[in-house]
């Protein structure tokens, strides 16, 4: 049997031999419990490195995921934008305005195209020859654009250049379906359709367009681009399964318009037809219903065919809009700002009868033609005013239907035994009708007129305010300036009883299954203050015009029709003369209003007039219910 040794403590206590080593081995030998302070820091350190990693991994899977997926992606696939469907414009009767024409574009997908420098220029070598383009213009397209995933290298193909290459190119370059603006009217509805441009570098922030897209430049198409423009689709290419899948794009939503196409085709005709017969380049005019505001035609001339401008621009035709001194483009139904002339005086008349300036049966005897008066620093300077001709013994309405200057000198600025409005007040009204304003037509470019005062003309020519530039505003001469728009709305509140309504090109929005999305309707800008009496007097004066006076051309047409004609001098005084006009009917039951304006006439009176009848004829010859 094993002996087993012990020692005995000085307590009468066991010990082991090993315990009896202890005391050589020194005390700092002597295992110890670790430090709880230890402990915290190896489980915080341990704890913050799981975090660290977690955060990481959070990041990468989560936050950064669609990144890392989309270049995972991208290093095994192409994608390919596809532009949406731009939306139909429509008439008021559902005629089509603008639509999309099928075509053939030619897109280049970038990292398949040739990369070295013999074998590019092969490929460029015999894309040209197929395209009939030099080689320097198509090596300044791939160089320029090499540097997004795709892009278009020319739109709207001819049917032998897709044939030729799809037959000579597998890879790089490809056919794809696309769609090219039309427009049926062309130039005779250009200045409300408008027209579709390209991209400009300064408007690729706009993350919805691409280096390749259009967008509306004018009219319409501008003005409601956010409905039309739809939303793109897109192609993806898989490299490694040598397929695709495709994401449809989503049409634009259709536009349908207050305009009646048949109008604004007549309108269009009845005016270059005018204008090309005295060799006149320049007018505008727009008809409008005069109770709610809609705009049933708007021409501005010369005009511009949008079929020109919806591909690549030639020099020829990019000369023939852009750099044309008539300004093809420029609206000026809505943008110009012209004299009113005698147009202006049915305004008057309102302001004098409100006032107590006039009453309907106010004369005034003109046996000379014009009128005189002293200059007020000087009594030895007199300043003439004339009128057009000798109108002998005129109350209002006669004034109105004979255009008397002389009585509306008297009105605006007082002659003689009428003390006249004097400036403060006729300011106060020609504001009141919004003249300075714009009016809010839903089309881009609309100007506001202009009324001088006092203060503007001091600052401009140093020169204080005479009864002379009130005779100049009272006759719409002067610095007064008005829009063909502003001269429709304001005849349009005159035949409707003074409501001012905005001018609405368009009706309403529709999706494609035609649900309307969005409505405009009728919205009043301002009531005018004037008794129904009042505007009575006013527009029998219009149709006396009509009847006896300065518009008797419009006497035949198979309505009564009431109307103001108006001659404007401009530039030079005598030299050059804009002629104008405005006219509701039917008379009682007004349905239609019309401004029409013609530039630099010079002797060639009554344009403006001739052009009306020419329109309101063929306007109610179309109404079945006023055909005799």
């Amino acid at each position: 049997m094993k002996k087993e040794y012990r020692v005995s403590s000085y307590e009468n206590q066991d010990l082991s031999p090993e315990e009896t080593l202890v005391d050589s081995l020194g005390s700092s030998k002597v295992e110890r419990p670790i430090s709880e302070i230890t402990l915290r820091f190896v489980f915080g350190v341990v704890f913050l490195f799981f975090a660290i990693f977690l955060v990481a991994a959070f990041r990468l899977q989560v936050v950064q995921g669609k990144s890392f997926r989309q270049i995972a992606l991208g290093n095994r696939s192409e994608v390919y934008e596809v532009p949406a469907l731009r939306g139909h414009i429509l008439d008021r009767h559902g005629q089509v305005l603008a639509e999309n024409r099928p075509v053939f574009d030619l897109m280049a997908i970038s990292v398949d195209l040739p990369k070295e420098g013999s074998e590019s220029e092969l490929f460029l070598n015999r894309l040209s020859l197929i395209l009939n383009q030099p080689v320097s213009v198509l090596a300044e397209i791939f160089e320029s654009r090499n540097r997004v995933a795709s892009f278009t290298v020319k739109k709207d193909l001819k049917k032998e250049e897709v044939l030729k290459i799809q037959d000579q190119f597998k890879q790089g370059i490809y056919v794809v379906n696309s769609a090219e603006r039309f427009y049926p009217q062309g130039e005779k509805a250009s200045a409300v359709i408008g027209y579709t441009g390209k991209i400009n570098p300064d408007e690729r922030g706009d993350r919805f367009y691409g280096i390749n897209d259009r967008k509306g430049r004018s009219g319409v198409e501008e003005s409601f681009e956010k409905y039309l423009r739809g939303k793109y689709g897109q192609i993806f290419f898989d490299r490694t399964a040598d397929n695709y899948v495709v994401k449809p794009p989503e049409t634009g939503s259709g536009v349908v318009l207050n305009i009646d196409a048949e109008v604004q085709k007549n309108l269009y005709e009845a005016l270059s037809g005018v204008l090309r017969s005295a060799g006149i380049k320049a007018g505008a005019a727009v008809a409008q219903n005069p109770k709610t505001g809609e705009v049933l035609a708007l021409v501005s001339l010369p005009s511009f065919d949008n079929n020109q401008l919806t591909g690549e621009l030639s020099e020829a035709v990019f000369k023939k809009y852009f750099q044309n001194n008539s300004r093809p483009t420029f609206n000026r139904a809505i943008s110009g700002r012209y004299n009113p002339g005698s147009t202006i005086k049915p305004l008057l008349a309102l302001a004098g009868l409100r006032e107590g300036v006039i009453k309907p049966e106010t004369t005034i005897t003109d046996q000379t033609g014009f009128i005189t008066i002293q200059n007020i620093y000087n009594p030895e300077i007199v300043y003439t005013y004339r009128d057009w001709k000798v109108q002998g013994t005129v109350d209002l309405r006669k004034a109105l239907a004979h255009s008397s200057d002389i009585y509306f000198y008297s009105v605006g600025g007082g002659f003689g035994r009428m003390k006249g409005l004097g400036w403060t007040k006729l300011e106060k009204y020609l504001k009141l009708f919004r003249i300075d304003e714009i009016l809010g037509i839903d089309l881009p470019g609309e100007a506001a007129g202009f009324v001088p005062n006092e203060e503007w003309k001091l600052e401009k020519f140093g020169q204080p305010w005479f009864t002379g530039d009130t005779y100049n505003v009272s006759i719409g001469q002067g610095d007064l300036l008005t829009t063909p728009l502003w001269l429709s709305s304001y005849v349009s509140a005159i035949a409707n009883g003074g409501i001012i309504y905005r001018p609405l090109v368009v009706k309403k929005v529709v999706d494609q299954k035609q649900k309307i999305t969005e409505e405009f309707t009728p919205q009043e800008l301002g009531r005018l203050p004037f008794e129904a009496a009042v505007l009575r007097v006013v527009q029998e004066g219009m149709r006396s015009a009509v009847t006896s006076g300065t518009a008797k051309l419009l006497s035949d047409l198979p309505v009564e029709v009431a109307a103001k004609t108006g001659t404007a001098e401009v530039g030079v005084k005598g030299k050059s003369f804009n002629s104008l006009f405005v006219a509701y009917a039917p008379y009682d039951n007004p349905e239609i209003t019309i401004s029409v304006l013609v530039e630099n006439i010079g002797q060639n009176q009554g344009l403006a007039i001739l052009a009306a009848k020419n329109f309101l004829k063929q306007y109610f010859q179309n109404s079945p219910q006023f055909t005799p």
